[in-house]
């Protein structure tokens, strides 16, 4: 009863942190919130942390807490005894699988009311921000612009603004141990996408926003004076072009055709990200900075855990070589870890690669294995196809017992629970 008592209670905390962030994000773009923050800064600037604090509290911190206590209600609900099918909670049901498309996957009715609402979100940020510019255009004073031309910089101003929105929830579909999207049963697998489809959509409105406004300086004549500008005060143009490039550069390394046939080319690509994130903060300035710090800092912190979880080295136990040029691979685990079905690890063999870490499935359950755990390696890219060729020429060596090849593993990362119970027919 106590456990269930708590259980409610952060529900209703992440409810109220959810609600208060995505509130903050809708009332920015209003008038009623500009002249409300300017006299709330004005109030924080006489305070020990100054507008600092206020912008932390109010654009950080309410994700911040909404992971954190996520985090301790996935673990206080794996411990809660399987439900019957009759009282399943509300959730449950919305979580089902309602459009299949080769496109998009596979989508809940969670899953498409909040891409429909990040959507209409954006669109109400840009007609927001747009139409009150146009009401009071200001000449820029480095500029001489028509009116045509003024206009169109508004707009290539307000395209920055949602890649800044795309950016706050960049990072958000990659955490693993504090992963957020969990909390509507969204397991990690299927929540990479989003951050592919935020990291295209942060791209194309960052590309728009940088070609339009270079196309401005351009057709002023004032582009050499404006590109290699890194001034103190304001926004630092440079800044944004390298960041945008940066940007570019990890966005076309991650296409399908180069991350499956040059993945280390794709992953040493991706560390471009701090390169970014710096860039970003000198051309967005810290007051934006703080919109994305969230993702930033929850990231840094899972990226933390997980390097620090897969330190202590095993070694693989044993393997059985399948068909089709498939190995079954076994390894050590500790009797008190339990993990649910299609709970996945992250293996990383020093001596072929001291940075590629590959997911595989665990097909062996923690309820019968207390000390072992198993998974299937397929031969098909160049990583696995060397781990095939290591195990089989260990197994056809005359040696009675196969010799230690030292592994690391994170994880297992999975459901924190999988009641089966709420489908009335399984196959």
């Amino acid at each position: 009863m106590a456990n269930t008592m708590l259980l409610l209670t952060l529900k209703v905390l992440m409810v109220l942190a959810f609600a208060g962030w995505v509130s903050l994000w809708l009332l920015k773009p209003t008038k009623l919130w500009t002249r409300k923050w300017k006299g709330a800064e004005e109030s924080a600037a006489l305070t020990v942390f100054g507008y600092y604090g206020l912008d932390f509290t109010t654009f950080s911190f309410p994700v911040i807490a909404l992971a954190i206590i996520g985090l301790i209600y996935l673990n206080l609900q794996s411990s809660e005894p399987i439900r019957s099918r009759k009282a399943r909670n509300s959730i449950t049901g919305f979580s089902n699988p309602v459009v299949v498309k080769s496109f998009v996957g596979v989508l809940s009715s969670v899953e498409i009311v909040a891409v429909s609402f990040f959507i209409l979100f954006l669109a109400w940020t840009f007609y927001a921000r747009i139409s009150s510019d146009f009401k009071k255009l200001l000449p820029v004073k480095s500029l001489v612009l028509n009116l045509w031309q003024l206009k169109y910089l508004r707009v290539a101003t307000r395209f920055g603004l949602l890649a800044e929105a795309c950016l706050a929830l960049l990072l958000l579909p990659i955490l693993r141990g504090l992963a957020v999207f969990q909390l509507i049963g969204i397991q990690f697998e299927t929540s990479v996408r989003y951050h592919i489809w935020l990291g295209t959509s942060m791209i194309f409105f960052a590309t728009v926003h940088g070609a339009s406004t270079l196309f401005v300086w351009g057709i002023s004549h004032h582009i050499q004076d404006e590109i290699w500008r890194w001034q103190r005060k304001g926004r630092i143009y440079l800044a944004g072009e390298l960041a945008l490039v940066t940007g570019i550069v990890i966005w076309i390394t991650s296409l399908p055709q180069i991350r499956r046939k040059k993945f280390e080319f794709f992953y040493y690509a991706h560390h471009l990200y701090i390169v970014f994130l710096l860039f970003f903060l000198f051309h967005a300035g810290d007051q934006h900075f703080y919109m994305v710090f969230p993702g930033i800092f929850l990231f840094g912190l899972d990226k933390l855990f997980r390097i620090i979880q897969s330190r202590p080295e095993t070694c693989i136990l044993s393997a059985r070589v399948h068909p089709n040029r498939a190995i079954e691979v076994i390894l050590p685990k500790d009797p008190s870890l339990m993990y649910t079905p299609t709970s996945t690890i992250y293996m990383k063999i020093p001596s072929m690669s001291n940075f590629q870490r590959h997911p595989f499935s665990i097909t062996s359950s923690s309820k019968v294995e207390d000390h072992t755990m198993s998974i299937i390696v397929k031969s098909e890219g160049g990583w696995t196809s060397s781990l095939y060729e290591m195990i089989r020429t260990e197994l056809d060596s005359n040696t009675d017992c196969m010799s230690c090849i030292p592994a690391t593993i994170e994880g297992p990362y999975g459901p924190a629970s999988l009641n089966f119970l709420r489908w009335g027919k399984r196959t």
